[in-house]
C-alpha cells in the first residue's frame, strides 16, 4: 500500500511517497503518521511546489520560534522588575488534589498499566517515592503517593467512624514527632502556687507588697506513634472495576484506623500507642451499689458518676460524652428517676436528634468498653482533657506498590499514621468543702465481678 508521510520516518522526509505492507500503512494512519496516497501521484511540478511549499512552512517556523523567544526574554524581564508582594503561582496541574484522576481507581491502572506494559501516564510524575529502598526515580521500582484528596477522604472517614478522635483536643506537631504541653499541676482545687494556696492575695493597704508566688505547672509529652496498614488488591479487581477498588481502599482503610484509635483511646498502653482512658492515674470510680447484681448499671450509679465529674469551667458539658458498651442500652432504657420519668432518649427520640442522650448527655457506644459489671462498662469523659497530638495537616499517608506481591498477582496499598494520645491531667483533684475527688473521667468500680446470669 502506498502512503503519503505526514512527517519524516525511517529516513523518508515529510510527503514522501512510500510503498509499504498494508497492516504497517494501516497503523502510520491511524497513529496519523501518514495519510493514504493520493489518487494520482504529484508531477515533478507539484513536487516541485511541494518542497518550495515546505521551505517556506519551514521558515515561518523558524521565525515563529525567534519571535516567540523574544516575547518570553520580555515578560521575564519585565517580572524581574516586578514590585515585592506580587508572587507568580504554581501550576495549576501540580495543585490539583485529585492529582488528574477521576478516582482511586483509575489512578491504580495507570500504575498498573506503566509496571505491566511501559505505558507512561504523565500524570504519574509528581507522585513517584522512593519505596522499599529501591530508586525513587523509577516508578515501577518502588511505590507511588496516593493524589492528596483520597488520602484525605480516608481521614474524612476516620473522623465519621471515631467521635472520640473527633472531640478530643488538638495539638499539630510541625516539626519533629514530640511535642510537649504545659498543664496547671494541682492537686486540689484553687491551689495554685508553688507554696500553697492561691498564686493571689487580698492587698489590705496603700504600700503593701505583693508576695511573688511561683504556678505550679507541669508538662505532658506527645510522641508520635505509627500506626500501618498494607491493604493487597487482586489484579482482577484493578482491571474490572474502579469504582468498587476506590470503596474498598477508602472503605476498609478509615474503618481500620478509627476502630484502632477507638481502642488505643479507651485502653491504650501507652507504649507505642496512645494512652487510654482506663489506663490514667486521672480516673475516678464512683462506688457499686451495696449488694449490686453483677453486670447491672443503677440509677444511683450513674448519679455518683455525674457527682464527680470535673470540668474546667463549672457547668461546661460541650466536651462531655457518656461512653458505653451497647450492651448498656438495653438497661439505659428502663432506667428512670425517684419520680417515674425516663432518664435515657434512643437517637432520634428527641427533636430527631442523631445522638442518644442519658442525662441530657450525648451516649457514644463503643464494642472497646469492658463487658457489664466491669469496670469501664460506662465512662463519663469530658473530652477536653484528652489530647491528640498528629503530624500538621493529620492527613494519612498513603501509597501503592506494584512488586511487593507480584508473584501473587497483587498490589498493595499501604497506609501510614502518625498520632499520640493521652489524658491531660494525671491525677484527680481534691475539691473544697466535700471528702470527694473529682476528674475529667469516671467510671463504676466492678459490680459482682461479672455479667449477671
Amino acid at each position: 500500500m502506498k502512503v503519503q508521510l505526514c512527517d519524516d520516518f525511517l529516513g523518508h522526509k515529510k510527503d514522501s511517497l512510500v510503498d509499504m505492507p498494508d497492516e504497517q500503512a494501516k497503523a502510520l494512519i491511524e497513529q496519523k503518521l501518514a495519510q493514504a496516497a493520493p489518487a494520482n501521484p504529484p508531477t515533478g511540478f507539484d513536487e516541485a511546489l511541494q518542497a518550495i511549499q515546505g521551505s517556506i512552512d519551514q521558515q515561518l517556523q523558524n521565525a515563529t520560534g525567534v519571535i516567540t523567544q523574544r516575547v518570553m526574554d520580555e515578560v521575564s524581564k519585565s517580572l524581574r522588575q516586578v514590585k515585592p508582594g506580587i508572587v507568580v503561582g504554581p501550576e495549576r496541574r501540580l495543585a490539583d488534589p485529585t492529582g488528574g484522576f477521576a478516582n482511586l481507581g483509575e489512578f491504580a491502572q495507570a500504575v498498573r498499566r506503566l509496571a505491566t506494559h511501559k505505558t507512561s501516564d504523565p500524570r504519574l510524575t509528581s507522585m513517584v517515592r522512593k519505596a522499599d529502598g529501591m530508586d525513587e526515580t523509577a516508578l515501577t521500582d518502588g511505590g507511588a503517593l496516593v493524589p492528596t484528596q483520597y488520602a484525605n477522604q480516608i481521614y474524612r472517614d476516620v473522623l465519621e467512624e471515631s467521635l472520640l478522635f473527633e472531640k478530643a483536643r488538638k495539638y499539630p506537631i510541625t516539626l519533629g514527632n514530640s511535642l510537649f504541653v504545659p498543664v496547671r499541676s494541682m492537686t486540689e482545687l484553687g491551689i495554685t502556687a508553688a507554696s500553697g494556696g492561691s498564686l493571689g492575695s487580698w492587698l489590705n493597704g496603700d504600700g503593701v507588697a505583693i508576695a511573688p508566688q511561683k504556678p505550679v505547672y507541669n508538662r505532658v509529652q506527645f510522641t508520635l506513634n505509627r500506626w500501618g496498614t498494607l491493604l493487597p488488591v487482586t489484579d482482577e479487581l484493578l482491571q474490572d472495576n474502579n469504582v468498587a477498588l476506590s470503596n474498598f481502599i477508602l472503605d476498609e482503610g478509615g474503618i481500620a484506623l478509627a476502630w484502632d484509635l477507638n481502642q488505643a483511646f479507651i485502653n491504650g498502653t501507652g507504649f507505642g500507642q496512645p494512652s487510654g482512658i482506663l489506663a490514667s492515674s486521672a480516673l475516678v470510680q464512683a462506688p457499686a451499689d451495696a449488694g449490686q447484681v453483677a453486670g447491672t448499671i443503677s440509677y444511683t450509679n450513674l448519679v455518683n458518676m455525674k457527682s464527680l465529674l470535673w470540668t474546667a469551667a463549672p457547668g461546661d458539658m460541650s466536651g462531655v460524652v457518656w461512653i458505653a458498651n451497647p450492651d448498656a442500652e438495653a438497661q439505659f432504657e428502663q432506667l428512670k428517676d425517684s419520680a417515674g420519668r425516663n432518664l435515657y432518649y434512643a437517637a432520634g427520640t428527641i427533636g430527631q436528634t442523631p445522638t442518644a442522650k442519658l442525662f441530657g448527655i450525648p451516649v457514644i457506644y463503643s464494642y472497646h468498653c469492658p463487658a457489664l459489671g466491669d469496670a469501664g462498662d460506662v465512662i463519663l469523659a469530658d473530652l477536653k482533657q484528652y489530647g491528640v497530638a498528629t503530624k500538621a495537616g493529620g492527613q494519612v499517608e498513603t501509597a501503592m506498590s506494584m512488586h511487593l506481591y507480584f508473584d501473587a498477582a497483587e498490589v498493595a496499598f499501604r497506609m501510614i499514621y502518625r498520632i499520640d494520645g493521652k489524658v491531660m491531667r494525671q491525677q484527680p483533684l481534691k475539691v473544697p468543702n466535700s471528702p470527694n475527688s473529682r476528674s475529667g473521667f469516671v467510671c463504676i468500680e466492678p459490680r459482682g465481678g461479672g455479667p449477671a446470669s
